[in-house]
């Protein structure tokens, strides 16, 4: 049988030319030969051809002829069986494939149903617990995903590291406190009970005796613990507050490395609730004194404290504000108030910025409860700079001295007494034989600067004042009567405080009932047990309205009122003239007596029923 030549088969074009097939497809009686794409050849063109692989045939003219050397196939009858058999096997697959197909569509149209039914029978019968189970491998994945998130977002925290810095660099110079106070069973319980107040009832109460029994004289102890910092280590300097280590017969500093040391001497200033303990010990480490003048609202700062006795506690928070005056401690207050957690116990310890310089002394709280709520303040460090300075040169501060008595004004008094603003201090009574007297200033003096710097209220006249040193002369401008005034005044030492003396009304009454005031006439006598000079003229108040003007600016029974709008008043029918002649617009202008001093208030007449007219 003819077999036909290797190289003139084709290449299969679906694969690249890797493997090869036969020419042949259908075959005619003619003797030629027909492709799938139709084109024809004659018999020696079959045989000496190429079929590149790509769909085109390049013949071979040359091979014209040559098929005789491989012999003829045979007759037409014979390619045609062959041909026919191809066509039935070729036929045949075509039909197997078809019928594959067709039931392999058949099978897909119905996947879809057949899943769904199953999802549905598979939700009913294991609904409630795939679902539980969806629903927590939903929620795991979520976390897992915030933790991630999280996990990326913490590699840009650097105030975590700040804060870390900061408590390691401070934390060596923060001591504890421990004091303690002997009693005996025969001192006074008021002043034991005082001293354990002040130190967060963590006290040995001292029993009583059995009744009818003379009591025995015994000791005991009343111990607590509050906070300090070591500001310089090669002398042993540590700061505190004085309320902390007032009173108390023993003074421990228990320091970071749990060493204990006994105070050697410590040196107090109440007014600024500051105190000094030195210490004689090697190997102390110290914290810097920053500028507190520098520290802004909103800057990060750090307590440092031994709150309820839990040593080197560190809290953090920000400057919440500055040169706030709270009651409790000290006279001379310029507090910074921060959110950082102050407790009980933290008294004395640091305030710290982020750079590990001390800016502040922590020794209050503002609180209903006793504990924190996010109002805190401390002593700033400038003032604690020169309150130690004094305190370990000479045991003690001397402040400068003025002599007078001064408040704030409201815009509507500053209006009334025609200031062009309410930024300063009005004198209301100077005192005899002082520095002001003696320098020529007066009633109704209005100061807005001292030595060159300009006052905003009396809190920094206050402490601009106190902090020159007696005998130092200082230029002191004030307003009088519309003109500005420069007054040259030397300062002296600040004396001690002059206690005052209760009051009692006096029984005649004369109203003045447009301003709730009731008043009376001034009588020596009524004065003197009223705890005023015999000199002193003007008309007592006996009784204020409590739903008055008045009462809201505290005006209350016992002050005199020496003038109205400027004019002495020294009868209660000339008190009642000056009122009804007043113009009541902007309100009355009192100048009023207290046992404390002079101050000037603004009244205005009760609103008639219905509101004001």
């Amino acid at each position: 049988m003819w077999t036909i030549p290797r190289r003139c088969w084709r290449p299969m074009a679906s694969d690249g030319g890797r493997s090869w097939q036969r020419p042949v497809r259908r075959a005619s009686l003619a003797g030629r030969f027909t492709f799938r794409r139709g084109q024809t050849f004659g018999w020696s063109d079959w045989c000496c051809g190429r079929f590149d692989g790509r769909g085109s045939w390049s013949p071979e003219p040359a091979c014209s002829g040559s098929l005789k050397s491989w012999g003829r196939p045979g007759s037409s009858r014979q390619l045609l069986g062959l041909w026919r058999r191809k066509m039935y096997r070729t036929q045949g697959m075509r039909t197997r494939h078809a019928n594959e197909e067709s039931t392999m569509n058949r099978t897909w149209r119905w996947t879809p149903t057949v899943l769904m039914v199953g999802v549905l029978i598979g939700a009913g019968v294991f609904g409630p617990s795939v679902a539980r189970r969806i629903a927590y491998a939903m929620a795991e994945g979520e976390a897992r995903a915030r933790r991630e998130h999280l996990a990326e977002m913490s590699k840009q925290d650097t105030l975590s590291p700040l804060f870390r810095a900061v408590a390691e660099v401070v934390r060596p110079a923060v001591v504890e406190i421990r004091v303690t106070k002997r009693f005996q069973t025969s001192s006074d319980v008021r002043e034991m009970e005082e001293f354990m107040r002040r130190f967060f009832g963590n006290s040995r109460p001292a029993p009583m005796p059995p009744r009818g029994r003379r009591p025995v004289p015994r000791e005991y102890f009343s111990r607590g613990i509050g906070s300090g910092v070591i500001v310089d280590a090669k002398n042993g300097y540590v700061i505190t507050n004085a309320h902390v280590v007032a009173g108390a017969d023993e003074v421990e500093i228990i320091l970071d490395d749990k060493r204990v040391l006994m105070a050697e001497w410590v040196r107090s200033d109440t007014p600024t609730d500051l105190a000094v303990v030195k210490v004689k010990a090697s190997g102390l480490i110290d914290a810097p004194l920053g500028d507190s003048d520098k520290l802004q609202v909103g800057d990060w700062v750090l307590a440092f404290g031994s709150p309820r006795g839990l040593d080197h506690t560190v809290t953090a928070g920000i400057v919440s504000a500055k040169g706030r005056q709270f009651g409790g401690l000290g006279a001379y207050q310029n507090s910074i108030q921060t959110d950082a957690a102050i407790n009980r116990g933290n008294s004395g310890g640091p305030l710290v910025n982020t750079r590990g310089e001390i800016v502040g002394i922590n020794n209050t709280i503002a609180s209903s409860s006793g504990g924190n709520e996010g109002i805190g303040f401390a002593i700033p460090a400038n003032m604690v700079r020169r309150v130690m300075a004094q305190l370990i040169e000479q045991g003690k501060v001397t402040r400068g001295y003025l002599g007078v008595m001064i408040q704030d004004v409201s815009p509507r008094l500053a209006k009334s007494l025609e200031l062009p603003s309410a930024n300063g201090a009005l004198i209301t009574h100077i005192q005899a034989g002082t520095p002001a007297e003696q320098a020529g200033l007066e009633v109704e003096d209005f100061i807005i600067s001292v030595a060159d710097k300009t006052i905003r209220d009396v809190r920094e006249l206050r402490h601009m004042v106190a902090d020159v040193a007696p005998g130092v002369m200082v230029p002191v401008v004030v307003i009088r009567k519309g003109k500005t005034v420069t007054v040259e005044v030397t300062l002296a030492a600040k004396p001690e405080q002059i206690a005052s003396a209760t009051t009692q009304p006096g029984p005649t009454e004369v109203p003045a009932v447009d301003y709730g005031l009731r008043v009376h006439t001034l009588a020596p006598e009524l004065a003197r047990r009223l705890g005023y000079d015999d000199a002193l003229e003007g008309v007592v108040i006996v009784a204020v309205n409590p739903i008055s003007e008045a009462a809201e600016q505290g005006v209350r029974p016992g002050m005199v009122v020496t003038h109205v709008q400027g004019e002495r008043v020294t009868t209660p029918e000339a008190f009642t003239k000056a009122l009804a002649a007043a113009e009541a617009t902007e309100g009355v202008r009192l100048r009023v007596r207290t046992r404390q001093g002079q101050r000037f208030v603004m009244i205005d007449p009760i609103p008639p029923p219905g509101g004001r007219p």
